[in-house]
């Protein structure tokens, strides 16, 4: 499955949230909630050391990033006023690799993808972010 084709196109985003909240899991993030949907207003909910954020989370296959649009900004910004959390964002790039098949613990992968994590960001308001976007 390479960046160009529908069914890529239409899982990547939630490649992208799986792949984010695995990672905040294993930093030691307590999961809230987690919605794939990319029009809802965040899609994951994490709490850490009693603070807890909403996280938008876009995925691209590179050389792009992904990016949040600002109708997208402006909802984060309000729904996370709402739940008196922090909003943030999440950028990833995927880039898929051509892997001869190997076995992994007795299972046989093909094509994989490497993640490009571009770092979560704290949204203050959404004017200080729209000018990055």
């Amino acid at each position: 499955m390479d960046c160009k084709s529908l069914d890529f196109k239409q899982n990547i985003d939630s490649f992208g949230v799986s792949y984010l909240c695995n990672f905040l899991d294993r930093a030691g993030f307590t999961i809230l909630e987690v919605n794939y949907a990319p029009n809802h207003p965040y899609q994951l909910l994490e709490r850490i050391n009693d603070k807890c954020m909403s996280i938008v989370v876009r995925t691209a296959c590179h050389p792009d990033i992904g990016t949040m649009d600002y109708t997208t900004l402006a909802s984060l910004v309000r729904e996370s006023e709402e739940l008196c959390v922090s909003p943030h964002f999440a950028s990833l790039s995927l880039i898929p690799m051509e892997t001869q098949d190997i076995e992994v613990n007795g299972i046989t992968e093909g094509q994989g993808h490497k993640v490009i994590f571009n770092g979560i960001i704290a949204v203050h308001d959404s004017e200080s972010l729209a000018v990055n976007i």
